[in-house]
């Protein structure tokens, strides 16, 4: 996983953003691209990565949160995936992260207006690459 500037993850996932710290951005393709907090993740089945985060514990001004809630409702209504950028805040002396996962697709699993959840599967076709084989020395 590369650690880029959460410009650059948007514009691999194919969107173009305006502004400091977007929450979310529609790529060329019509899909949703949010960022997500890395502490927000569960796992409610092997396949299933689970986001799931609430608007009003979100830290961000009116116009973003205003933004990714109209981003959700599209997603939620007309059925579009979600692509997937990481954020992870600095912690003590580690300094915070940004990465995307072009190899994950999302739906919106849920979303009442304020709470939502989105489940990311990995793309058909993508295998996760085999851990490499070493040989011991004896």
């Amino acid at each position: 996983m590369d650690n880029v500037t959460l410009g650059l993850a948007f514009a691999r996932l194919g969107a173009q953003v305006a502004g400091r710290r977007p929450l979310c951005a529609t790529a060329q393709d019509g899909s949703l691209v949010l960022v997500c907090q890395s502490s927000g993740f569960s796992r409610p089945d092997s396949n299933v990565l689970r986001y799931s985060a609430s608007l009003s514990q979100t830290t961000a001004g009116r116009a973003q949160i205003e933004a990714l809630r109209q981003g959700l409702v599209a997603a939620t209504s007309a059925g579009t995936p979600v692509r997937l950028i990481i954020q992870t805040p600095s912690t003590g002396r580690f300094p915070s992260r940004v990465h995307m996962r072009a190899d994950l697709v999302g739906s919106v699993a849920g979303f009442d207006g304020d709470a939502y959840s989105v489940d990311f599967v990995r793309m058909s076709g993508e295998q996760p690459d085999p851990p490499p084989r070493t040989r011991r020395k004896s």
